[in-house]
């Protein structure tokens, strides 16, 4: 690289001890760091070029001879060309020694390891690396795409499946031939609609309905591949040949999935070696759930002419306790709990700095936009900047925001005045942009590592979790009440506050029902409770002992 005249005088001046105050120009931290690039450029010249002494740049000195030293070598290293860069190069000859440190005692000793460990591994690739840190890997990133551009893309390697006839993913999982459903009892005599070779292809052709990141997505493959495990490890049958009775023996099983040393474990990610079908027996109320996955999977099946019926139909369906589905609506923060929960918000952010700052002013954006639109897990994930929406009614400006729910539905939900203020302020703290100027697609929760990428649900999930876990140990000698309800409370509690306070307010059931996205008024109304709150207190002072004066 050139070395212009500033560039000199600004070596020379810390080579020789003077005060860089002597230089005609202000110090700023710009030149200051210009100064710490310059030496580690030449230091690292001088180990390419295996030039003496290279250590000459790490530490200014006091001895005189070290000053003569680096005067000569400085003269020197600005006049020699240097060498191209190369794959195959030791990692010592572009990077600092605090950087190759780490990497060298993790076996990664050329430039070609460290672009294949990130083309493997994308953006986290150092995370796998202790010692090394984000910000010294970003500094690496930048570093070698300047030397190799193009050379860091993400390019990770595409994983050999090894498939079994055994309790594993439905990826992964080896139809027996003689068990594939392709001669099952249920099979249909005629040719189904989508052309469906075995009752793997059948599931797929089913899943492939929906959404491979949303929710449902997810709840329809799981429920679709425990069945088809324990028709085949269990009940010895292909899935067209499961019958009515097959299915009443499944409710059972599902009451208590036995072995359970083979069938039940910890909650792990589908590709862990140790992950399991169940984390525990279902409740009547999840076997219900999972019942009705499954009735639309074979009533799919029988609609594409690949089953003759359905062997759910004649199976006496489960009810709720209270003949419809319930929500766990006590499940909420009273007033005082949620005056606590964004007292503990806003402190966290005031308190932190840099990535904890960063994680805490997401985290109060998080609870308060879930707070004020009941939104659920997944729609908070996937809103965008283009979702908020002006629009002029009345003579005034009113602002909403686009979701897509459940079973695709279309729905606005209103940004009050006062909650678009608070988020457009912690978004320009969070990502030093403004709100209103991002493109349309801009996620509207920004991963931390990305303002540009969108957030996943598990990470909403796990980012709520830890506040409320944290602040639970908080206030747990203030207030143990609210840190035993925080300490059991997740994303989901937001929403059930969100219609409990919403009817409390008396805000009419069907503009609750909009808001939240219900199918039916009935699901809304279990927020009301002002009819049980009557009739407890009615009843409260049954069993008192009468006053006979």
């Amino acid at each position: 690289m050139a070395y212009t005249p500033d560039d000199l005088a600004l070596l020379r001046t810390w080579i020789r001890g003077i005060p860089l105050a002597a230089l005609p120009y202000s110090i700023t931290p710009a030149v200051l760091a210009r100064l710490t690039a310059l030496r580690q450029q030449l230091y690292l010249k001088a180990v390419r070029l295996q030039q003496p002494l290279p250590d000459l740049w790490l530490k200014r000195q006091p001895q005189t001879s070290w000053e003569r030293h680096a005067l000569a070598g400085l003269d020197k290293l600005t006049q020699l060309g240097d060498i191209d860069p190369d794959l195959q190069h030791p990692i010592q000859y572009w990077l600092p020694p605090t950087m190759t440190s780490p990497l060298s005692a993790l076996g990664l000793h050329t430039v070609s390891d460290i672009i294949s460990t990130y083309q493997n591994q994308g953006a986290s690739w150092w995370q796998a690396l202790p010692g090394l840190g984000r910000l010294n890997a970003r500094h690496i990133e930048k570093t070698l795409e300047a030397l190799f551009p193009g050379r860091l893309t993400h390019q990770p390697l595409v994983p050999v499946l090894r498939h079994e006839t055994g309790l594993v993913p439905l990826e992964r999982f080896l139809l027996p031939a003689h068990l594939d459903g392709s001669q099952g009892r249920n099979r249909s005599p005629e040719d189904p609609f989508i052309p469906l070779a075995h009752d793997l292809a059948a599931i797929e052709a089913w899943l492939s309905l929906y959404d491979p990141a949303s929710h449902t997505h997810r709840n329809y493959r799981r429920e679709a591949e425990r069945l088809l495990l324990w028709a085949i490890l269990v009940q010895h049958k292909a899935l067209s040949s499961l019958d009515t009775t097959d299915m009443a023996a499944y409710r059972i099983f599902l009451h208590d999935p036995q072995p359970a040393t083979d069938w039940v474990g910890p909650s792990q990610h589908k590709r862990h070696p140790d992950r399991e079908p169940f984390t525990g027996p279902l409740s009547p109320r999840s076997i219900r759930h999972a019942e009705t996955l499954l009735y639309g999977l074979f009533d799919f099946l029988v609609q594409q002419y690949y089953w003759r019926h359905n062997p759910l139909a004649a199976l006496p369906r489960l009810k709720s306790p209270t003949g419809q589905g319930t929500l766990a609506v006590h499940r909420a923060f009273s007033p005082v709990q949620w005056d606590l929960i964004t007292a503990g918000a806003e402190r966290a952010v005031q308190e932190t700095s840099g990535p904890a700052r960063r994680k805490a002013l997401r985290t109060r954006f998080i609870l308060q936009l879930a707070y004020t639109t009941g939104l659920r897990l997944s729609e908070l994930a996937q809103a965008t900047v283009g979702d908020v929406v002006t629009l002029e009614r009345q003579g005034q400006l009113q602002t909403w925001l686009s979701v897509l729910g459940k079973g695709q539905k279309l729905r606005r939900v209103p940004l009050p005045p006062a909650l678009l203020t608070l988020l457009t302020g912690l978004y320009q703290d969070l990502t030093g942009r403004e709100l209103c100027r991002q493109p349309p697609e801009t996620p509207l929760l920004p991963d931390l590592r990305d303002n540009a990428k969108a957030v996943t649900p598990l990470a909403v999930h796990k980012a709520l979790k830890g506040f409320f876990t944290d602040l639970a140990q908080h206030c747990e000698k203030e207030d143990p009440e609210a840190a035993a309800r925080l300490a059991t409370a997740s994303a989901h509690w937001l929403r059930h506050t969100h219609g409990s306070v919403a009817v409390a307010q008396n805000i009419p059931l069907v503009m609750v029902r909009d808001n939240l996205g219900h199918a039916s008024i009935s699901t809304t109304s279990q927020y009301v409770h002002a009819e049980a709150d009557a009739r407890y207190e009615a009843f409260e002072h049954f069993t008192d002992t009468p006053d006979r004066n």
